[in-house]
């Protein structure tokens, strides 16, 4: 009689094939082995297969390597400066990842398809460290040979983006660092910012650093978005800060000259959301040699030490665990509430941004210009607002200059918005009489269209607000 072929190491990854987890139970009866054996193929097969669970409740997965590597530390750049260990980070097949914590971490290792810490993709949490938008593809152009990816950001692969983050810490968004190489590069930055510019230099760096961005160079880090701008870490008296700058090319051109008026309905956006209590960036306007900038603060970078706060987009919390794309702000709050991810009055704080951006005409209100402090445990508390202008008034892609048209706010599509309605409408009414006042907005035409449009807000709202 024949003896019975002996079980491999082969055979167990056999039947691991896409890099989901597979039970213990299941292995042992399609192996025909003991769980003893099964314990054996396991070590046998070393750092090819990662255990999840403990007892019963034990899964495999077989690991890879994704080209980029196969294993990552994740640490935190908490506000202060110091790091703090939150787990490993492994590829698994399939392009599939398995974050394993060091200690709990429920909302990193929040089940996405029944497994905790398991992802489909990149998981959702470094999704916004994805080089992206102007900077990102300035980044692919100008680094993409020194890190072995294509210069093209459009035919990057998931190798590319984990080369990017791992060795740049890609947009550098956020609190996380995933890799050795992302420490390394967020230390030396803290110790001495490539962007670093004296208070006094604004106008002459901020011009050339406006020239070199639209040239393709990579100034700064690389946070997304379409508009041109850089960072910078701006050094004074009162300490380092970080931020974002904005900015509009000198030229007599009518798009370029709608551009640098925009910017400064940015800014008086802004400054009207803070001034109804709502969470909103602060901001600056500078004259940089002809250069109309809009300097914005950081959020997730604290003065002086430059630590760094959480960060998650509403894109790739939807993305992963709700998938609806596309809906309001509004509407995406509901199921934020009902999974859990924010309380209540967060929500309140979304339909109201969500509105008062209808009623400025932000026709660029998607996922992604929305986000949330990102922690560990508990619900979310909402990032302030940005991105926040009249981008209906915004030139097209081929420059054409839209015409200065009213706004047109739209009913609400559900119950429970007229209060909403209500107090962004003030807002609003705010912001458009201070657009119509403010004679840095050079345009006459924009001055006259705000006053119309203040009435237009105040009508719709006594009409749904009473």
């Amino acid at each position: 009689m024949a003896r019975p072929r002996s079980v491999t190491v082969s055979d167990l990854l056999a039947l691991l094939p896409s890099g989901e987890p597979v039970p213990a139970s299941r292995l042992v009866q399609q192996l025909g082995v003991t769980r003893p054996v099964l314990a054996r193929l396991v070590a046998e097969a070393g750092d090819r297969v990662l255990r999840l669970g403990k007892a019963r409740a034990t899964t495999y997965v077989a690991r890879a390597d994704t080209g980029a590597g196969s294993a990552w530390p994740l640490l935190r750049l908490r506000p202060d400066a110091t790091l703090e260990e939150l787990g490993t980070l492994h590829a698994l097949r399939g392009e599939r990842f398995q974050f394993v914590p060091e200690g709990p971490r429920p909302n990193l290792s929040r089940p996405v398809e029944g497994v905790a810490g398991h992802f489909p993709g990149l998981p959702w949490f470094l999704d916004d460290l994805r080089p992206q938008g102007f900077l990102g593809r300035t980044l692919a152009h100008r680094q993409g040979a020194r890190l072995g990816v294509p210069e093209d950001l459009n035919r990057w692969g998931l190798r590319d983006t984990l080369l990017a983050i791992t060795r740049t810490g890609g947009t550098g968004i956020g609190d996380l660092l995933l890799g050795r190489a992302a420490v390394d590069a967020a230390l030396a930055e803290l110790a001495s910012p490539a962007d670093a510019v004296e208070r006094g230099q604004w106008p002459v760096r901020y011009a050339q650093w406006a020239q070199a961005a639209l040239a393709g160079e990579d100034v700064g880090s690389s946070p997304g978005g379409e508009q041109p701008k850089f960072t910078a870490t701006v050094v004074g008296p009162e300490g380092r800060r970080a931020v974002l700058v904005k900015f509009a090319v000198p030229d007599p051109g009518q798009a370029a000259q709608r551009w640098a008026d925009l910017l400064v309905c940015e800014h008086l956006a802004l400054a009207s959301l803070r001034q109804a209590g709502l969470p909103a960036s602060r901001s600056e306007l500078v004259d940089a040699g002809g250069h109309t900038c809009l300097e914005v603060a950081r959020f997730d970078r604290t003065a002086d030490v430059l630590g760094r706060r959480g960060f998650v987009s509403l894109l790739a919390l939807d993305a992963a665990f709700h998938g609806a794309g596309g809906h309001d702000w509004s509407l995406a709050a509901e199921w934020l509430v009902a999974d859990g991810w924010i309380a209540a009055d967060t929500a309140v704080q979304m339909a109201r941004l969500h509105w008062f951006g209808r009623f400025i005409g932000n026709s660029d209100m998607h996922a992604g210009n929305l986000g949330f402090h990102l922690v560990d445990a508990g619900r979310l508390a909402l990032a302030p607002a940005y991105d926040m202008l009249p981008m209906y008034l915004a030139p097209s892609r081929t420059g054409a200059v839209r015409a200065a048209t009213p706004v047109q706010p739209a009913a609400p599509e559900r119950t429970g918005q007229f209060d909403h309605i209500g107090r962004a409408a003030e807002a609003a009414i705010a912001f458009w009489e201070s657009v119509a006042a403010d004679t840095r907005i050079a345009s006459r035409e924009l001055r006259r269209l705000a006053l119309r449009n203040r009435d237009v807000v105040a009508g719709f709202a006594r009409a749904f607000a009473g």
